[in-house]
């Protein structure tokens, strides 16, 4: 059995749920899949807004928010499958795709991705910055995504094996957004689980505004930085994320100051063009995220490999 698990949070996933329950209906599978819901305790209007699924699913409803993290690895206690399919709650999911991932199970597989894509009719000004970089970064072809299999893990669109969930859960100390699939995909490399990935993908159905994107952006730094707080001594790790061994090269070469400094000059007018979709380049935006990390390493006073007193900039 096939378990379709959807964490739900602040959002309208009932066309979803009903999209995966229509395809199990005309395949006559309803013992082969099983859609579960986990609300990772939504406010009363989300709540009301998707009460239609618990006609459609069985339907969780948490009375604290647990996080992105541990709300993954709650489905093992909620599912009965030998897989588990993992959705995120905005996905809109193409024909015959529970039937795609089915027929892609095959030996000792431990994880199957299916991918990303987005609209461009979601390409306005007001969404530029996300859709750029959803549509440039994330989306990848499925023989792009087979060339790294690991880096090319997201956890938007995932089937595991439970035996592997089981043994490799998502970090519980992740609760906040960002970089939980980085980790969770370089434990799978680590632990040797065979990973495919196949030309299966969602559409990511919420495109966030430029303003919204950027706030995201700065929590997804955020998290990257307390991962780094106890990853740091792994090199193999901060090598495989290109912003970690980006900052590493800058620290070795004594240039951290440099680049912080200069970031600081042009930041009011990256984050200006950013927010309003204008002159937006991808090289920029990555260079504006590296700042980023520089001034929160700052802020969190990190100490570095070993070290007794903060090696910072």
């Amino acid at each position: 059995m096939i378990s379709v698990c959807i964490p739900i949070y602040n959002y309208v996933a009932y066309p979803l749920v009903r999209s995966l329950s229509t395809e199990i209906d005309q395949l006559g599978a309803q013992d082969r899949f099983e859609i579960v819901c986990i609300d990772d305790h939504s406010s009363d209007e989300f709540r009301s807004r998707n009460k239609g699924i618990e006609d459609l699913a069985a339907c969780h409803f948490l009375n604290d928010n647990i996080g992105r993290a541990q709300i993954r690895n709650l489905f093992l206690e909620k599912t009965k499958g030998e897989w588990l399919l993992f959705l995120d709650n905005d996905s809109v999911v193409p024909e015959r795709f529970l039937l795609n991932y089915e027929e892609a199970i095959c030996g000792k597989v431990g994880v199957i991705v299916g991918g990303r894509v987005y609209d461009p009719h979601c390409d306005d000004q007001q969404h530029h910055l996300r859709y750029l970089y959803g549509s440039r970064i994330e989306s990848r072809s499925v023989e792009k995504r087979r060339n790294n299999p690991y880096k090319s893990f997201m956890t938007n669109n995932f089937m595991v094996r439970r035996t592997v969930l089981e043994k490799i859960h998502f970090d519980p100390r992740l609760a906040n957004y960002g970089h939980e699939d980085t980790l969770f995909g370089y434990r799978l490399e680590e632990h040797n689980i065979p990973i495919l990935h196949i030309d299966n993908p969602v559409v990511n159905g919420y495109v966030e505004t430029n303003k919204e994107f950027l706030q995201k952006t700065n929590e997804g730094i955020e998290s990257l930085v307390f991962i780094y707080g106890f990853m740091q001594d792994d090199m193999r790790f901060c090598q495989s994320v290109r912003l970690l061994d980006t900052y590493a090269k800058l620290r070795r070469l004594g240039l951290l100051r440099v680049v912080y400094n200069f970031f600081e000059r042009c930041r009011e007018s990256m984050e200006f063009h950013f927010e309003n979709g204008k002159g937006v380049s991808l090289h920029q935006f990555s260079f504006y995220k590296l700042g980023l990390f520089i001034e929160k390493i700052k802020l969190n006073g990190i100490m570095e490999l070993g070290t007794h007193a903060p090696r910072l900039l």
